[in-house]
């Protein structure tokens, strides 16, 4: 059953105004996270938000300039509807909303984000406001999404050697399905075009920034891991503070990472990296606590609390202008990193 909520014709979209390349890095990306999280909270795996805010995102990048692709993809879920009662098993559709810059060559860099929110999938969640038609999912995953609509728009003109994709990817919270899907979509000949795969998760909330590679492609492909140590020299030329997995949980080898969009094509032997915002040295030592705890954060991490992974509440109890910070820093640290990759001209770059 779907959750309640209401048809797509009442939802009241603000469309931003295309903004010049010269804007500083970050801004569009901040403005389109608040956007998403306020307009379209509750985008559940499947849901009609889910479907309404993957309809404004392939219209933000037809405003872009590019001919964006709804690719469908069938969900199935059990979850617990908000108020109690009976587990629920939902069976709809969500999208992958696709865009993509040509390049001369065949060759292919992937960059992607996960637009959903979380989902209560037991009655102990639905109980502790874990996911929901309330959850707006700033840090995760609007954060990331609105860095990719960033990206593209600052992309949007080039002409690269190798093409550049980005994936906006559905129903990421119920098992990674909006990734598996797009891998799945790859035969064997074109997922050895790509060069490498770029995700962005979750970029708000953690103390501190990190890029890691993948546990399952970092030996077998070493532009996984050059990558990634060219994100932290870039990073640190802009003086910016980026770190990689410590390795201090043996589960979790160093310089690399886990757990979202990235790992299915990890598995599938496509070279990753991914960057999020938690702390590697806090909890478990597995990057799950993004922060310390404290009264304002009591498991130490906001991730699908419907009370906390929101604009106000972040706003007042996060370090002042971590909203834009981010944003701004995940942005100037890519766009350069993916120029590289996909062989832009220096003239060409921005």
């Amino acid at each position: 059953m779907r959750s309640p909520v209401a048809p797509l014709a009442v939802f009241l979209v603000l469309v931003l105004p295309l903004t010049a390349l010269a804007e500083p890095h970050g801004a569009l990306a901040e403005r389109e996270m608040r956007a998403l999280a306020e307009q379209f909270p509750g985008r559940m795996a499947g849901s009609e938000r889910e479907r309404a805010a993957a309809e404004y995102l392939a219209g933000r990048l037809a405003d872009f300039g590019y001919e964006p692709v709804l690719r469908a993809f069938p969900v199935t879920y059990s979850f617990h509807p908000l108020g109690g009662g009976d587990a629920r098993e939902r069976e709809a559709v969500s999208h992958n909303v696709v865009a993509e810059v040509a390049g001369r060559s065949e060759r292919l860099i992937i960059v992607g984000a996960h637009y959903d929110t979380a989902v209560a999938r037991n009655a102990g969640q639905a109980e502790a406001g874990i996911g929901g038609p309330a959850l707006e999912g700033v840090d995760d995953n609007a954060s990331g999404t609105g860095a990719l609509l960033e990206l593209a728009r600052r992309l949007a003109d080039a002409e690269p050697e190798h093409g550049i994709r980005f994936i906006f990817f559905g129903a990421e919270e119920v098992g990674l399905l909006g990734a598996r899907h797009a891998v799945a979509e790859m035969d064997e000949q074109e997922r050895e075009r790509v060069v490498l795969m770029i995700n962005i998760d979750s970029i708000i909330t953690g103390d501190r920034l990190y890029v890691h590679a993948g546990p399952s492609t970092i030996d077998s492909h070493p532009i996984a891991a050059s990558t990634r140590d060219e994100a932290l020299g870039i990073a640190a030329g802009l003086g910016i503070e980026l770190r990689t997995n410590p390795g201090r949980n043996a589960d979790y080898p160093e310089g690399t990472g886990c757990c979202s969009d990235q790992a299915a094509f990890d598995e599938a032997g496509i070279p990753v990296i991914n960057l999020e915002a938690t702390n590697w040295n806090l909890g478990d030592l597995d990057g799950y606590q993004q922060t310390e705890i404290s009264d304002a954060f009591p498991a130490g991490e906001t991730w699908h609390k419907a009370r906390l992974d929101r604009l106000n509440y972040l706003q007042t109890h996060l370090p002042e202008g971590r909203l834009g910070q981010r944003p701004a820093e995940v942005v100037a640290i890519l766009l350069p990193l993916i120029e590289q990759l996909s062989g832009l001209p220096a003239a060409d770059q921005d």
